[in-house]
């Protein structure tokens, strides 16, 4: 698993650009937790083994200008064929601006993405954050204005905007929790099958670059999983908590501590050792 390059100083933390409104980067973040007594956990200079918080780029920026657009330019195509004449080809400029607005939500919706969605049951949960459930009657209208009457085609439109807005609410959804991972020092030679938690799946006996153990729990539209990383010289152990749409979530944010669901998960740690002692420019950036 690759590390984005960071400063030590901001390599837990995060980068200070990405918090405008603040002058430094926070301490805490809004909705994040800390994991229980059960976890070895590296709070300061005087306890310097356990796990620590990395966190990643927020995602809401990711779609900013996405989200913002997609709805003007649906609109947008509205226009030609409410005022025809309008344009040198109204239909050309209408099916082009249409189109523009849902590729901006595909764009953005891939921007959100770490890893490789993995696959779901039912059709709705296929093809989610887009709204399928709308798309598809608001297809079969635009067909039917084609063969059968225009009028037909407002319908399609109207069925096309609330999609668009629920598609826009499903992303932003997604892009609005916190994002992190959970690392720990570690000697290469100190991992083994051995050292897993309960409920931890192995995948690799020896510690290496990539996936190390998954947890074979069922989880509500998650996967987490435990990997091989290096910075440095140094080796971690790094703890994840995936959406099956390829986002990375904190795990130890208000909406999983509280979720039932993932009590079992987040009760113990993945590994029943401490690690090695954090390295003091990245404990000192705790103590600030």
């Amino acid at each position: 698993m690759a590390v984005k390059g960071a400063g030590d100083s901001e390599w837990l933390r995060g980068q200070s650009l990405w918090y405008p409104a603040s002058e430094s980067t926070p301490e805490h973040l809004v909705g994040e937790e800390n994991p229980g007594d059960n976890w070895y956990i590296a709070s300061g200079s005087e306890i310097n083994r356990g796990w620590m918080r990395q966190r990643l780029e927020p995602l809401g920026p990711r779609i900013l200008y996405t989200t913002a657009w997609a709805p003007f330019f649906l609109i947008s195509s509205a226009i030609p064929l409410a005022f025809p004449g309008t344009t040198p080809n109204d239909q050309l400029v209408a099916v082009s601006l249409f189109s523009f607005s849902w590729i901006l939500l595909v764009v953005g919706f891939r921007r959100l993405q770490d890893g490789l969605p993995f696959p779901a049951e039912g059709v709705l949960k296929k093809f989610y954050p887009f709204d399928i459930a709308l798309i598809s009657p608001a297809i079969v209208f635009f067909l039917l204005h084609i063969l059968i009457d225009s009028r037909l085609g407002w319908i399609s439109f109207a069925l096309f905007a609330v999609a668009q807005y629920r598609t826009i609410q499903n992303i932003i959804s997604l892009a609005s929790e916190n994002c992190a991972i959970w690392i720990l020092p570690i000697k290469p030679d100190d991992y083994s099958e051995a050292v897993l938690n309960q409920g931890w799946s192995c995948v690799s006996a020896n510690f290496r670059i990539g996936t190390l153990a998954r947890w074979e729990g069922v989880l509500p539209e998650y996967t987490a999983s435990i990997a091989g990383m290096t910075r440095g010289e140094s080796r971690y152990v790094t703890f994840t908590l995936m959406h099956r749409l390829g986002v990375i979530h904190d795990a130890f944010s208000d909406t999983f501590v509280t979720d039932s669901r993932f009590t079992s998960l987040l009760s113990s740690p993945p590994l029943l050792i401490a690690g090695e002692a954090w390295s003091e420019e990245y404990i000192a950036t705790t103590d600030e």
